[in-house]
């Protein structure tokens, strides 16, 4: 993650945030839920990744909040319905991994990905599920506070297994 904003002709994109050039309308909605799904990262594509056409440069990853990624609100036809009918980005992608979570990416033009960055739209008023966290303190902070802790791998295994020490090193902790 970048410990200053994103500078564009610098960088090659950048992790959480916000992503560019698109409308609030056409940011992906989590279909289970109805909320704005997280952006997860945007990156400019390297030239020989861009196949989709030349003023195809970037991608914009959006992911289920990772508030809602235990076991998550129960699946609403009306939700779902609702989302898929409304008007979407033209390069839209949907993705859904083996536990049911909505993942999304958009692939961005030029003009997208100097543009600014968006405004997450409002929730569905059919959206019934707790508000996700990303949405008041940010995706990288909401993912941090869920994420589980760090173990430093660097220490002797039976500092991190609790086993009896076999030598000296693993005496240390």
């Amino acid at each position: 993650m970048l410990d200053r904003p994103a500078d564009r002709a610098r960088d090659q994109g950048w992790v959480y945030g916000l992503p560019p050039g698109i409308s609030s309308e056409q940011w992906p909605l989590d279909p289970v839920t109805g909320y704005p799904l997280m952006h997860g990262f945007t990156l400019l594509l390297p030239e020989d990744y861009r196949v989709h056409g030349e003023d195809i440069v970037a991608v914009s990853f959006f992911a289920t909040a990772p508030d809602h990624n235990d076991g998550g609100a129960p699946d609403d036809p009306e939700i779902r319905e609702a989302v898929q009918a409304r008007a979407s980005h033209p390069r839209l992608s949907r993705m859904t991994d083996i536990l049911d979570y909505e993942y999304a990416a958009l692939l961005l033009t030029k003009a997208e990905y100097d543009g600014p960055f968006a405004t997450p739209p409002a929730p569905l008023a059919l959206a019934t599920a707790d508000r996700p966290r990303w949405l008041d303190v940010g995706g990288a902070s909401a993912f941090f506070e869920t994420a589980a802790p760090f173990e430093d791998v660097r220490r002797p295994s039976a500092c991190r297994t609790g086993r009896e020490p076999r030598d000296r090193v693993d005496a240390a902790c």
